[in-house]
């Protein structure tokens, strides 16, 4: 071993430090369009204690219900069937 040459396992560090830091760059990228999605929807849906009610008793009937139940629910309570999904 001769101390002119440069140790193995620095050099693997700064290689491994590298592709970490070009990680975290892609993953700033993906937040970015992740938030530039979440700002393209709608307004939230606010329900209503009499939805809620009607909901919360189909709920406890049927944790969880198929789609014919899931439309009657939508035209009770006036929400969106994905609103109820």
């Amino acid at each position: 071993l001769s101390p002119d040459l440069p140790d193995p396992i620095q050099d693997d560090t700064k290689e491994t430090d590298n592709s970490t830091s070009s990680d975290k760059d892609t993953n700033n990228n993906e937040n970015e369009e992740q938030n530039s999605c979440t700002k393209r929807r709608g307004p939230r849906t606010t329900i209503k204690a009499k939805q809620l009610e009607t909901l919360k008793a189909a709920f406890v009937a049927t944790p969880k219900p198929t789609r014919h139940i899931r439309e009657q629910l939508a035209q009770e309570t006036g929400l969106n069937m994905r609103v109820i999904q």
